[in-house]
């Protein structure tokens, strides 16, 4: 009688140690499908495969007790492009980064065939030469590699690397599969995101000067870059229009709206304004022409313009503005600041009421027309950044304008417009009296 108490005491706690273990089990995987919920959240902010990958191989490692994730997408360049947890060594980091689809490896088998694998242990390596001879480098004794279903193949993959002989069991499975498949939708906003941006940015491309004159008396240059962030592309806009009698207007501008349909207006709102300053040059009667053709032709277009003629002997210049940003003038022994020229109503509100300002133009001075994109700071308002701005040009020029002065500030607007911070587009025309 004992014994057989005892053996049902055994049987209790072996049944509720399996409880526990189970209740424990049950936790762990609630925990891990809010942090998997909590992670697809994440990706949400992404409008790139790669933004998508690179959000989930920074944490995927955490949720399985993984040293080594790897997320791999086919790009439009048909090559394997990889992102890379904090955990991958920075030697396979650095010569992993991309690889021709047909490279036989896992990953690339399973980008090409939406196989699943799972190499338990080194023996299960050896039908993969390349990763045999990387596992001691990547310090690897077993892999897993889950397809992220996007059609007919798959749209990326999640691979999981571990240093020692390991099989997953039933609810790391069933957990990888679920990452899988939160993480699919990413994915396809990113690729529908990826097209609609390279539309916009060729439409962009084409609607903007290509190239510019050789204008006697003036050294000028543009730049434009195309914003980070979803469809941050389109609607900013230079240009440099000739007039018959030698003057020069100089247009830097931004239609409302970050898409295709900006890029399209923008190039409209471009060519009517152009258009008119070629006919006679003056500012203030192009943008109320303009303005009244958008207000009564396309009400739903709106823009912001600044326009600079130069005189025809390069020694003043009028400016007037339609809601836009005043520019910024250098000239020889003094700071950058900016330049009151009247504020005006947007391109296509239908007010009009322009106005301009003319003054003197000195040999080697600098005037810089630009975008919100090129100035605009987080957690400054928009007189603090252009604020900021005047401060760098000085920095970069010290009051000395001599010849490669255009340069350097077009280096200066290039890095401001492509920093990591800025996610809107940008884009500037600098033009100084030689």
């Amino acid at each position: 009688m004992v014994h057989v108490h005892a053996d049902r005491e055994r049987g209790l706690r072996d049944e509720i140690d399996r409880l526990h273990a189970q209740l424990n089990r049950e936790r762990r995987a609630r925990q891990h499908r809010l942090e998997i919920n909590r992670l697809a959240a994440n990706t949400s902010g992404q409008v790139t495969r790669a933004g998508v990958a690179a959000v989930i191989a920074a944490h995927a490692s955490d949720l399985f007790s993984a040293g080594w994730v790897m997320v791999a997408y086919v790009g439009d360049d048909d090559i394997t492009h990889i992102a890379h947890g904090p955990r991958v060594p920075d030697d396979i980091r650095a010569d992993w980064t991309t690889a021709p689809l047909d490279t036989q490896v896992p990953i690339c088998e399973s980008l090409r065939t939406g196989r699943r694998f799972e190499l338990r242990s080194r023996e299960d390596f050896e039908p993969w030469p390349i990763l045999v001879a990387e596992a001691d480098r990547a310090r690897l004794a077993s892999f897993t590699v889950e397809p992220v279903r996007g059609g007919s193949l798959p749209a990326a993959v999640i691979a999981l690397g571990w240093d020692h002989p390991r099989t997953m069991d039933d609810l790391e499975r069933e957990l990888l599969g679920e990452l899988a498949d939160v993480a699919a939708p990413g994915f396809r906003r990113a690729v529908h995101t990826e097209t609609d941006r390279d539309v916009a940015s060729t439409l962009q491309t084409w609607l903007l000067p290509d190239g510019l004159p050789d204008i006697d008396g003036l050294t000028i240059s543009t730049i434009y870059e195309p914003g980070k962030g979803e469809m941050q592309v389109g609607g900013d806009w230079f240009d440099v229009v000739e007039v018959d009698d030698g003057r020069v207007a100089v247009v830097v501008g931004d239609v409302v709206g970050h898409d295709v349909r900006a890029a399209a207006e923008m190039g409209q709102v471009r060519h009517v304004l152009a258009s008119h300053l070629a006919q006679d040059g003056d500012p203030v009667n192009s943008l109320a022409i303009t303005d009244r053709y958008f207000h009564r032709r396309a009400p739903d277009t709106m823009a912001t313009a600044l326009v600079m003629v130069i005189g025809a002997d390069r020694s003043r210049v009028e400016i007037a503005s339609a809601g836009h940003l005043p520019p910024v003038i250098v000239e020889p022994g003094t700071s950058a600041r900016t330049l009151d020229c009247g504020l005006g109503p947007p391109i296509g509100s239908g007010l009009g009421g322009y106005t301009s300002v003319a003054r003197p133009f000195p040999p080697q001075a600098i005037a810089v027309g630009f975008t919100d994109g090129v100035v605009e700071q987080r957690d400054r308002t928009i007189d603090e950044s252009v604020a900021a701005f005047c401060h760098e040009v000085d920095q970069k020029l010290a009051t000395r304008l001599t010849d490669d002065a255009v340069p350097v500030l077009a280096r200066l607007v290039t890095r401001r417009a492509t920093s990591p911070d800025q996610r809107d587009d940008a884009a500037a025309v600098i033009v100084q009296a030689r």
